[in-house]
């Protein structure tokens, strides 16, 4: 069994720098594994650190390609990876030395495990809001935080749903992920967020539709990075335009046409599903969830109802080849910048409540 590491990174190079450090370290074999490094067009050394890298991983591959969007490094990495599991990471995370041996042995199990993961532990730059508990549901072994990705299964090798195997920590059989169309859109600039589809969620529905399970392995662990700018309430605001726009996509290719936005109760009752106590939260931070919902979903709908091609964008039978799919003016015209990024709440639509 060969693994195929990938990270698709834009303008971290001191982050991809902590994230390759750690790839190195793995206790798995270094004959073992691939590591292809997807650049989306950085502004900053991350050219740098990958030439370094290169002098010290056995097997690594850098791609350069500043079409915007994770989905091109995503796919671009999945043309070149050999491995029979692909393994995509993020340029945040850093995975624990056990991290490819226990991927090994998740899907070595069965030939039935599609998927698998680990835990995805979250490391904090700065002390966080006392605000972040209202949003962390269920309690240490069966945990999610899902506006920061944090997951605990637990302790125990087991089965878990298959939509809750994540981007900062996804293992899949290179076959079940094409079996499965590739990816859908991911992460996309501030300007274009618009664009954002249910990425890696697409690829664990579909795994399951076919029959494919998803296994949880407690040493498969990484740790998610969160700096600072992070724990502010535009980058609350931001996250949930996204997930506003992944639950529109979904919504559109399903129905294949265009649907009313919600209304405001509507979007209240999506909002309280990731609350531990709803009714208890601080008001400024279920505002800034609610109006991120909103204004994505309105984002995706404006954008198919008004522009054919954007239309095409969403309704694609898949993003595979991504010179087919590419073809929007918007996409095709985008100059990087080195801005930050949506994460930080600067930029994703109008953070402002």
């Amino acid at each position: 069994m060969k693994f195929t590491v990938s990270i698709t990174t834009c303008n971290r190079a001191e982050s991809l720098a902590r994230t390759l450090d750690a790839v190195r370290a793995q206790d798995l074999d270094a004959g073992a594994f691939e590591v292809i490094v997807a650049d989306n067009g950085s502004t900053d050394d991350t050219k740098s650190v990958c030439d370094a890298a290169r002098a010290r991983i056995a097997d690594f591959t850098y791609i350069h390609d500043a079409r915007p969007g994770q989905l091109v490094g995503w796919h671009l990495a999945l043309a070149k990876a050999s491995g029979d599991i692909t393994c995509f990471i993020d340029d945040d995370v850093c995975p624990d030395p056990t991290w490819l041996s226990a991927l090994a042995d998740a899907f070595a199990a069965d030939d039935q495990v599609g998927l698998a993961t680990g835990p995805i532990r979250l490391a904090f730059e700065a002390p966080p809001p006392d605000w972040l508990a209202a949003m962390t549901l269920g309690e240490p072994g069966g945990q999610t935080l899902p506006f920061l990705g944090l997951l605990d299964a637990g302790s125990d090798v087991r089965d878990i749903p298959n939509n809750m195997v994540w981007g900062s920590n996804f293992a899949v059989r290179r076959q079940v992920l094409l079996e499965a169309g590739g990816f859908h859109p991911g992460a996309m600039p501030a300007s274009l967020i618009r664009f954002y589809g249910d990425g890696e969620v697409h690829v664990g529905r579909a795994a399951g539709a076919l029959g494919y399970k998803a296994r949880y392995h407690p040493a498969a662990g990484v740790a998610h990075h969160i700096p600072a700018r992070r724990m502010s309430l535009d980058a609350v605001y931001a996250k949930f335009v996204t997930s506003g726009c992944a639950r529109a996509f979904q919504t559109l290719r399903a129905a294949g046409k265009a649907f009313a936005v919600p209304t405001n109760a509507e979007i209240a009752g999506i909002a309280a599903g990731y609350f531990r106590e709803p009714g208890a939260a601080p008001g400024d931070l279920v505002a800034r969830v609610e109006k991120g919902l909103k204004d994505g979903m309105a984002a995706q709908l404006d954008g198919f109802e008004n522009d054919a091609e954007f239309r095409k964008w969403v309704l694609m039978d898949n993003y595979l080849d991504i010179d087919r799919c590419y073809s929007h003016p918007d996409l095709l015209s985008y100059q990087p910048s080195g801005a930050a990024d949506w994460r930080s709440g600067n930029g994703a639509l109008d953070a402002r409540s």
